[in-house]
């Protein structure tokens, strides 16, 4: 017969058995008292009574249930001769937690050795060897320099305090070209494999009102090209709006408006007609183009399309961005297509693109 202090221990061992070895969403999803016994036993060298673990698996529900972990009267359920359980509030699911471990296996802005703790805290949910059969992994770590960046940015953006930047441009490893920026961090954005902060610049802010004529001094600025960062003491120096209801608007419409992390303080909407060969061939063209622009809403489908003939009309609302030329010429590149542009002012410009184009091509007849 077990002692009160292991018994004790035992009511702890089934709590964590069924929290973490038992999933009520996928992997291992029940568990037979038989079972149950053999693995107490495993862990504490004795063998338990069948009504104690009874007993035990009411008590876990008790405690489950009064906590406010689940809304069901039984967290831990029979079903035929095994014991199952119910989801827990705010636990995170097997989708969920593939997915982290997905996201943290393919980007060298994590240790990749987080995995193995995410895969340890959630055994039921990475069961055989998961990682090798499901996304190819990177070896790389990110260094400790950029650890050291971004946590002085976020110090920044939460505490409200100015940040005195190194900025410079890449060459080859190098930073060179290198200038001394105040700025006022607003928020972190991720695009094009890259982290970049967005802050006011302290210096085109001096004469702004803080509502939304501010956004004019809203920067983009590549983290990987910030050579020191340096979290600034004084907090008047630090500029923001003046209220949170319009700084998330103007943050919105900023990061909206950029293309491949370029943006633009002007939306305009731009019509283009994608001709091509095949429905298909329009569709793969639309495809390419249409996950450069942010925002599902941002991107209409013409009432009057001819999809079937290979047509598609499409109505764009995007940011005024130097990248909205490389992606139309992209757009226009596809094989068996051709596009048609409704903008005077897009033509015009993207015309001048075409031409700077060719002339880097050494060719005369544009």
């Amino acid at each position: 017969m077990a002692n009160s202090e292991l018994s004790k221990l035992k009511i702890l061992f089934i709590y964590d058995f069924f929290k973490n070895q038992i999933s009520s969403s996928g992997g291992r999803e029940s568990v037979s008292v038989n079972e149950l016994i053999a693995y107490l036993e495993e862990q504490t060298g004795t063998t338990f009574e069948r009504k104690s673990i009874y007993a035990d698996i009411s008590k876990i529900n008790e405690y489950v249930r009064k906590s406010g972990q689940t809304k069901d009267d039984s967290w831990i359920f029979t079903e035929g001769k095994k014991y199952k359980r119910t989801e827990l509030g705010k636990e995170i699911l097997i989708d969920e937690a593939r997915l982290i471990v997905d996201a943290i296996s393919t980007t060298t802005f994590v240790n990749s050795d987080l995995c193995e703790k995410i895969i340890n805290m959630f055994p039921t949910y990475f069961e055989g060897d998961y990682q090798k059969r499901a996304l190819y992994p990177h070896n790389e770590k990110m260094d400790r320099k950029s650890i050291l960046l971004l946590n002085n940015i976020r110090n920044g953006i939460e505490t409200k305090n100015a940040l005195k930047i190194t900025y410079g441009y890449l060459l080859g490893s190098n930073l060179t070209e290198k200038t001394e920026k105040i700025v006022s961090p607003m928020a972190l954005d991720w695009e094009n494999n890259c982290y970049y902060l967005i802050a006011i610049d302290n210096a085109e802010a001096k004469d702004l009102e803080r509502d939304h004529t501010l956004t004019s001094a809203l920067r983009r600025y590549r983290v990987d090209r910030i050579a020191s960062i340096a979290v600034l003491d004084k907090q008047s120096l630090f500029i923001d709006y003046k209220t949170d209801r319009i700084k998330d608007q103007e943050l919105k419409s900023f990061i909206n408006n950029s293309l491949s992390a370029y943006s633009s303080s002007r939306t305009i909407q731009l019509g283009i007609t994608i001709s091509g060969k095949t429905r298909k061939d329009a569709l793969k063209a639309y495809g390419a183009f249409s996950s450069k622009i942010k925002g599902n809403d941002r991107v209409r489908i013409a009432d009057d399309t001819k999809l079937d003939k290979g047509i598609l009309m499409i109505s764009v609302n995007t940011g005024l961005a130097p990248t909205l030329y490389t992606d139309l010429f992209e757009l226009s590149t596809f094989e068996n297509v051709d596009i048609s542009i409704d903008n005077e002012e897009v033509c015009r410009e993207y015309g001048k693109y075409i031409k700077k184009a060719a002339s880097a091509a050494k060719l005369d007849c544009l």
